[in-house]
């Protein structure tokens, strides 16, 4: 198409309009690398000019002498060794990330410095928690960066402490409104924000054993797994604490498990037959003969009901004294075998004397004669 028309020619010979587009090209592209650049590029503190801070501000009030900051080639160069002593000049340090701010992120065209540094910290920084938190950004924030810090002290204060992994975490995993700066109405119960740990809770099965609520009582901060009861109410001693859980929470259900030793031992209460726990019809409190340290050897502790088992008493067997195996009664006169008569002349006059045991007993407790 371009032969078939005539264009005027420039000084080159060329077409005066070839060489406008040409122009017009390279043009573009310079504003776009420069545009590339603008958003790409990490921003120089002294860079005044950036288009990313607004229009450049009045040098009305600035030193006479350009050099000062300008290179002498071009006016929109500023020298490569430019430094400006904030703290020296005007009395105000620049600490933690404001030292590597470009200039015009204060000073633009927004209007005197003094007005919007009044208002402090969102003078220039817009508050994502709209004011709820109030107006003390230094309360969470630092001048390093924009991370809050201290929360672990703050969190303390409440009615949720943040220990072990929760310390770890961020805020809006459990306050979901926090960047709106909304942290009231969270639940702290542990089962509302760990129902996916509660589902795969299968050994034993939390759903099926109604342990759902109060994780706390098993369930460490540190970790979910490994998971410890507090036995508090049922102490676990001896061979209770090597037990696994399921040897007395059969079937995986540890509500309305039974206390009483029986429920668990009843077949070693029903073997045991030196002495024969069946026919001696022993109570089924086995507590008071047995400990939790192993079932056998147990031991009777006769003192607060027999005070005349230490001594010479203290190393005989058990049917030593209860003849038949009958521990409901014992006999005393089968190893102290007074002759009736005897006893019946030097009792003579005794109120309540019968000559059996369990009277020779009640007037000589530890086997004396007064």
């Amino acid at each position: 198409m371009c032969d078939d028309h005539e264009f005027p020619t420039g000084s080159t010979g060329k077409p005066a309009t070839i060489v406008a587009l040409i122009g017009m090209t390279g043009l573009v592209a310079m504003l776009v690398t420069a545009a590339c650049r603008t958003i790409q590029d990490p921003v120089p503190s002294h860079a005044w000019d950036d288009a990313r801070f607004g229009p450049l501000v009045p040098h009305d009030s600035f030193p006479g002498d350009c050099g000062l900051c300008h290179i002498p080639e071009r006016w929109d160069e500023l020298r490569e060794d430019f430094a400006f002593d904030h703290e020296a000049e005007t009395g105000v340090a620049l600490e933690g990330a404001h030292a590597q701010a470009a200039c015009l992120r204060c000073h633009n065209d927004r209007g005197p410095v003094k007005q919007y540094v009044s208002r402090g910290c969102s003078g220039c920084h817009v508050d994502p928690h709209e004011s709820r938190l109030g107006n003390d950004c230094a309360h969470c924030h630092h001048q390093l960066d924009w991370r809050p810090t201290g929360m672990i002290a703050e969190h303390a204060t409440t009615r949720f402490p943040l220990t072990g992994a929760h310390a770890g975490i961020a805020c809006d995993a459990c306050h979901r409104r926090a960047k709106l700066g909304d942290f009231r109405g969270e639940p702290t119960e542990c089962h509302l924000c760990h129902m996916d740990d509660l589902a795969r809770a299968t050994d034993p099965d939390h759903r099926q054993s109604g342990l759902i609520r109060d994780c706390q009582r098993c369930h460490a901060t540190t970790s979910w797994s490994g998971a410890a009861f507090d036995h508090t109410t049922f102490p676990l001693t001896g061979a209770h604490a090597r037990a696994d859980c399921l040897d007395c929470h059969v079937g995986g259900r540890y509500r309305g498990t039974p206390r009483a030793c029986v429920a668990c031992h009843q077949q070693e209460y029903q073997q045991t037959t030196n002495p024969n726990h069946v026919t001696a019809q022993f109570p089924t409190t086995c507590e008071v003969c047995h400990s939790t340290v192993a079932w056998r050897p147990a031991s009777f502790n006769h003192d607060p009901y027999f005070p005349i088992s230490s001594g010479d008493h203290s190393g005989l067997s058990c049917i030593d004294c209860h003849p038949g195996n009958n521990y409901n009664t014992f006999s005393c006169i089968t190893c102290h075998p007074h002759r009736r008569s005897e006893m019946d002349d030097e009792h003579r006059g005794v109120p309540g004397y019968t000559y059996m045991s369990a009277a020779c007993f009640q007037c000589h407790p530890r086997g004396r004669e007064r």
